[in-house]
């Protein structure tokens, strides 16, 4: 199967009975994105900037981990390389932010990995944006933190997603780069932070 085959709506279940709505094994809960932003905003104003975005990097990761493990065992890809791009994908298909890969390098013999991409109408810097102007720094951090749960669940050791560019700071669309935790300097140091707990 290529990830370019995925069809989210085919394996989405709604059961009217029991109230629960699943994919393959796990269950889904749909929000209205207006209420998961104010609940951001609330979260940033209780806990500060920093707090904030350690918390949501972790969700992000503990996300994008769950969603490669559903993927991985619900469906057999043609290569590595379908296995990975299910994911860019299957966030499209979920609403969160449509997803335009633009280069993978990657080699499991020398553990270079490499992958970036543009975002585009990110819900987390559209939401971002509802309640702030724009900022110095990037806002997606749910999405950054799914890039690097899903890529460390693939890859098998930690890696980290940042932001180049972001529509929360004035950019005119959000780009990423997910690489090794080891091929990152000084500035990863709040992601390495939020994913300590996280072992791999």
């Amino acid at each position: 199967m290529k990830a370019t085959d995925f069809n989210f709506q085919k394996d989405l279940k709604f059961n009217l009975e029991t109230g629960i709505t699943t994919f393959h094994q796990s269950r889904l809960v749909i929000f209205d994105a207006n209420a998961i932003g104010l609940l951001r905003q609330n979260i940033i104003k209780t806990l500060g900037w920093e707090k904030a975005r350690e918390e949501f990097l972790r969700f992000g990761f503990q996300n994008g981990y769950a969603d490669f493990m559903q993927m991985k065992l619900a469906y057999k890809f043609d290569s590595e390389e379908d296995l990975l791009s299910s994911g860019p994908v299957l966030h499209t298909w979920e609403g969160i932010v449509q997803v335009v890969p633009k280069e993978l390098r990657m080699d499991r013999k020398t553990g270079e990995f490499f992958h970036t991409g543009i975002w585009n109408n990110s819900y987390e810097a559209d939401q971002h944006l509802s309640f702030n102007k724009p900022g110095s720094e990037p806002v997606c951090w749910s999405l950054v933190g799914y890039a690097a749960g899903w890529t460390t669940a693939f890859w098998g050791s930690k890696s980290i997603g940042m932001e180049l560019l972001c529509v929360g700071k004035g950019d005119p669309h959000c780009q990423w780069i997910v690489q090794p935790e080891s091929a990152w300097g000084p500035e990863a140091a709040p992601y390495r932070k939020a994913y300590k707990e996280f072992k791999v």
